[in-house]
């Protein structure tokens, strides 16, 4: 079972933005019986990631804007390699 991770910046608007990523994943991959769940992880660095099983494999400039649906790509192509 692999478990997804979204880091993001604590204390900035990033927030709401990891609620969104998170919703989307779990609407999308949620299902999947390989995902074993989506958490959040505020961080104290200026990120925003998407790790799957510990292996950071989306990150984006967090002072731009965040597409959600990439996250849920890569996590998607990420999923698809494991055994």
């Amino acid at each position: 079972m692999a478990e997804i991770a979204i880091e993001y910046a604590a204390g900035s608007r990033l927030q709401p933005e990891a609620e969104t990523a998170r919703r989307l994943i779990d609407a999308y991959l949620g299902d999947r019986p390989d995902v074993d769940g989506v958490t959040l992880s505020p961080s104290s660095d200026s990120v925003f990631c998407v790790s799957v099983e510990g292996d950071r494999i989306w990150c984006t400039n967090p002072r731009e804007w965040i597409d959600s649906m990439e996250a849920v790509s890569a996590a998607r192509r990420r999923l698809s390699e494991l055994p």
